[in-house]
Order: C-alpha cells, then sequence, then structure tokens
C-alpha cells in the first residue's frame, strides 16, 4: 500500500548534471518471478533534470528488480518532435481504374495537402465532416473517384535526409533503450499492511473513476498472467463468461489491427462463424464479419481509413471513418463499439490524429442521443517492437511518438461520460511478454477482461 519514490538523475555524455528535463522513460517494478509480478512506474518530469518515478507497492514481499530505462533522452524526443511535424514525409500509391476501360494509372498520394502540385493537378478525397485528408496527383485519362488500391512506398533516403549525423546517433547506443543502474544498497522487501487493504474484487464495477483510483498515476499491475485493475473490479472471463456476456449483441471493431486480434480472438472463443461479403474485392484485411446464432452474437471488424502504413495494397473505398461508422451504427443497449486509432498515425503530424479524434467524439455524442446506452470505448496504443533497432522504425513509429497519441485520447475523452477509454500503456510497459504491436495472448485476452468487465460489470 506504500508508494515506493526513486529519484532519477539525467546526465550529460561528461557525467554533468542535465539542467533541462524531455527524457522519455519507461519504468517498472517485478516482484516473485515465479508468480510474475510487475507493475508499472509513474514517471514525474521535474523540467530540470531529475525526475522521480513512483511504484505503488501491489504485493506482498521481494522485489527482484527495478528497471528504468531511458529510452530516448531529450535530444532524440526533440528531433521525434520536429520530423512528425513534417508532412507528407511517408508517400503512397493509389491505383486508379477505368471501370469499363480497364485502364490503370498509378499515382502518388499524401496524406496533407501538397503544395508542390498545383490544385488543378490534384485529386482531393478529403472528407471534411470526418477531419479526414487525403490527396493524390490526378490522373490523366481517369476521374478522381477511379480510385482502386492503395499502398504506402517506403523512401528511406528522404526520411533520413531530415536528420543530421550528429542527430542520427541519438538513436544508436549507449544513447538509446539504456538501462540504468539503480543504486540499491540493501534489499527491498514489503511488508504485509496493518490494516487490511481493498483487493481488486473489492474496486467499484467498471467504469470506475480514474481520479478515484487507489494509485493515482498507474493503472494496476500483473500477477500470475492475470492484470489487476487498480482503477475498476475487472474480472477473468472464461469462454461461458464471454458468450453470456455478449449474447444478443452487435460488436463493430473500427480501428487497426490491434482491433483485428481481438475480433479473431472472439471469433475463437464464442466461436464466430465468418460472414461471406461480397465487395469484388480482396478485404480479408480490412473487412470482416462473423455471427453465432447458438448465442445470437455478430461481430463487424472495419480498418479506419488512411493513412494505413502497410506495403500490402488495400481497397480504398472499403475504408470507413470512424465518425461515418459511428453515424451509421443502430446502437442501444445491446451494441458494443471499440475504436482503436494510433498505430499508424505515429508517423503524421499531431494534429491530424487530434482533429480526427474530435470528430469522433462528436460522432459519438451524435450517437448516444440518437441511441442511449450503446456501449463505445475507445482504447489506447501500446508498446511496440523496433526491428532492428532501425532509424526508420523509431521514426515512424517510436514509443514516445505512440505515448503522445495516448495523452491525446486521454485528454480528450477521459472525461466524456458518452465514451469509456480502455487505457492498455500500463499494461504493456510491464508486460512478461515481448514488446510487440500486436501483443502475445496473455495481453490479448486481459484486454479483452477489461472490455467486457465494463460490458457486463455483474
Amino acid at each position: 500500500g506504500d508508494v515506493l519514490e526513486v529519484r532519477v538523475t539525467a546526465r550529460d555524455v561528461d557525467g554533468r548534471p542535465k539542467t533541462r528535463g524531455g527524457d522519455f522513460f519507461r519504468a517498472r517494478l517485478i516482484g516473485n518471478l515465479t508468480l510474475q509480478e510487475s507493475s508499472a512506474g509513474d514517471v514525474t518530469d521535474h523540467d530540470n533534470g531529475s525526475y522521480t518515478v513512483q511504484f505503488p507497492l501491489y504485493w506482498v514481499g521481494g522485489v527482484s528488480a527495478m528497471r528504468i530505462q531511458l529510452v530516448h533522452p531529450s535530444e532524440a524526443v526533440e528531433v521525434l518532435q520536429r520530423v512528425r511535424e513534417v508532412p507528407n514525409k511517408i508517400t503512397f500509391h493509389c491505383t486508379f481504374v477505368g471501370v469499363k476501360t480497364g485502364v490503370t494509372e498509378e499515382r502518388q498520394c499524401f496524406s496533407a495537402p501538397y503544395p508542390n502540385l498545383p490544385l488543378h493537378q490534384q485529386c482531393d478525397l478529403s472528407k471534411a465532416d470526418a477531419n479526414g485528408t487525403w490527396f493524390c496527383e490526378r490522373p490523366e485519362k481517369l476521374p478522381c473517384n477511379s480510385i482502386s488500391m492503395c499502398r504506402l512506398i517506403f523512401n528511406n533516403a528522404k526520411l533520413l535526409d531530415l536528420l543530421s549525423q550528429e542527430e542520427k546517433k541519438f538513436f544508436k547506443k549507449p544513447y538509446l533503450e539504456e538501462e540504468l543502474e539503480a543504486n540499491l544498497s540493501v534489499p527491498i522487501s514489503v511488508h504485509p499492511p496493518a490494516v487490511r487493504m481493498p483487493s481488486p474484487a473489492d474496486l467499484p464495477a467498471c467504469p470506475g473513476n480514474v481520479s478515484a483510483s487507489l494509485t493515482p498515476g498507474t493503472q494496476g499491475y500483473w500477477s500470475r498472467g492475470v492484470w489487476k485493475s487498480s482503477i475498476c473490479n475487472v474480472r477473468v472471463f472464461k469462454t461461458t463468461d464471454v458468450q453470456r456476456c455478449l449474447a444478443n449483441k452487435t460488436v463493430y471493431l473500427h480501428g487497426d489491427s490491434t482491433l483485428r486480434q481481438w475480433y479473431e480472438r472472439l471469433q475463437a472463443i464464442l466461436p464466430l462463424r465468418n460472414v461471406k461479403l461480397n465487395t469484388g474485392l480482396p478485404t480479408v484485411l480490412v473487412l470482416k464479419s462473423a455471427s453465432n446464432t447458438e448465442w445470437n452474437v455478430a461481430a463487424h471488424f472495419q480498418f479506419h481509413h488512411v493513412p494505413i502504413v502497410k506495403q500490402l495494397p488495400y481497397p480504398f473505398f472499403n475504408l470507413s471513418y470512424a465518425a461515418d461508422q459511428l453515424d451509421a451504427i443502430q446502437g442501444g443497449p445491446n451494441t458494443v463499439v471499440v475504436l482503436s486509432l494510433w498505430a499508424h498515425f505515429t508517423a503524421e503530424p499531431l494534429d491530424m490524429i487530434r482533429s480526427r479524434l474530435h470528430a469522433i467524439r462528436h460522432a459519438i455524442h451524435r450517437l448516444q442521443r440518437r441511441d442511449p446506452g450503446t456501449h463505445v470505448f475507445i482504447r489506447t496504443g501500446n508498446t511496440r517492437e523496433h526491428t532492428g533497432h532501425s532509424l526508420i522504425y523509431y521514426l515512424l513509429g517510436s514509443d514516445w511518438l505512440a505515448y503522445q497519441i495516448t495523452e491525446e485520447i486521454r485528454g480528450i475523452f477521459r472525461e466524456d461520460p458518452d465514451v469509456v477509454v480502455l487505457d492498455f500503456w500500463d499494461m504493456t510497459v510491464c508486460q512478461w511478454g515481448r514488446d510487440n504491436v500486436h501483443p502475445d495472448q496473455t495481453v490479448v485476452d486481459n484486454e479483452l477482461n477489461m472490455l467486457l468487465s465494463h460490458v457486463c460489470p455483474k
């Protein structure tokens, strides 16, 4: 029940204390290794080169390890911040197809207005009421609405040209993901409390009040492969519990492939049988539907609209803006909607996801006024892998970039009574599996436990 406080002092390469903040840390406390106990630390930046990390002590016993990692020093964070705000630094190619003639043309496309291209040479495929933007070079012989398939084109040289040689070194050892050495002169032992502490089962039913959390600043802890929330009573759902909870309900999962993971997991648990979609295009990655007639459950997954950072071609007109999807849904107490927009927006200027989220918030309000009692959720991002410690992967998808989007989601939706934020950042910071944009099944099952505890709190 106490809080273990750790002080971190940042120093420069010559060992002198730094006088400004901005370093990006991740911190976790490890308890009993057999029980797989772990929790995330809450990092406070004092803007003067010193930091405080607070670890709520959730369990009784020894502390096996305290792990505080300098993910990026402030110098690298400044680079990420600057590069992020450069529009159109990644390029997309889209194919335009003449339905009757079969003529095809491939053109460059951009997620923001492209000032180097005259307006009469552009196709503006944006959607203002969803705050979605998309611009392409105009085809020579085909109309703009003949756009068919799109894909990402990697241009590493274009990205790397945004950094100086001096800046590139900040994304290599010893400046990258460096584990700090903790000065532990004595072992840390956590004693039983004098007065019985509330257990997770004593917490209020979900959704709980974040501001009334037992441990402000952190979300919970891992023990025996189960995530124990410190905010509300997140229960473990067995197969029959999932079936009873979702009986007679329709589940809409709209967003990125982290929600496609949920769809596939629910498909295996319930189980669900795929419904064939007559779209005429390969949609397996962006559009899925399935049902279970015994429990009268239907589930639908749809990928969010562009940008999608995928080299595999995807059909442009089978994508849907979240705001449009929310406007089209027939809601009510038997409808569950989950949104996830973060992983494909980390390389884009922050204003893009911010404006998209505000459009989504207005659409949620319209849905709740139209069909009160609809279960609406938006999930945060999670930690991810960075293949081969490649500079490109950090510039496009550093955890610092994902965390900024998580902070935006919290700020825009946390106090909104029409939607619940499912916050998974701490869960993945201290997970026992490897960091991955698609976490392992243990994490996915615990994410679903959190969702279902809100849908069926009793």
